[in-house]
């Protein structure tokens, strides 16, 4: 179902040295947001990640217009219910996200705004130490992740991990 070498030949360059982090990042949402199909995918990093109270946009990657966008930080004070669930669950899995307990705090200010249906986030560890998260959202109409598309995004953040790791040598 998912093509893994992509996303394999997008991590080789990194860590060959071959393409600097930020291309890395556009390259791999784009690939994500093609391989899940959703129409937005995106790369998350904690700047403090061991408390995960904030969470930074490295990319975001909108298929509607084929564009990125990146810096964005969403904070525990606003999304209380999200950031709990990621630190003690390390996924969200919300087909029906505006409807979710966990989701529904970015109803006002985010889905509606956006017309965002559905969301899917798993958190990516690096060498144990929490890194940030993957973050699929669709926006056409409401999606219903599968245990595979959960599976996919996990190996991804450990190639992820992975390439970070040899990249920063």
């Amino acid at each position: 179902m998912f093509d893994k070498p992509k996303v394999l030949a997008i991590s080789k360059q990194l860590m060959d040295g071959g393409m600097a982090s930020s291309a890395f990042y556009e390259q791999l949402t784009r690939t994500l947001a093609e391989e899940m199909g959703c129409t937005r995918a995106s790369l998350w990093r904690y700047p403090d990640p061991e408390l995960r109270m904030s969470i930074e946009c490295l990319s975001l990657y909108d298929r509607t217009d084929a564009k990125w966008t990146n810096g964005a930080v969403l904070k525990e004070e606003d999304f209380g219910p999200y950031f709990e669930a990621m630190r003690r669950d390390n996924l969200i899995v919300a087909g029906d996200a505006r409807a979710n307990p966990i989701t529904s705090c970015f109803n006002e200010i985010y889905f509606e705004p956006l017309g965002i249906y559905s969301l899917l986030d798993v958190g990516i560890n690096i060498g144990g130490t929490p890194f940030g998260l993957f973050c699929c959202e669709n926006t056409t109409d409401i999606l219903d992740w599968t245990p595979e598309h959960v599976e996919y995004l996990r190996q991804v953040g450990t190639l992820l991990g992975y390439a970070l790791r040899k990249a920063a040598g």
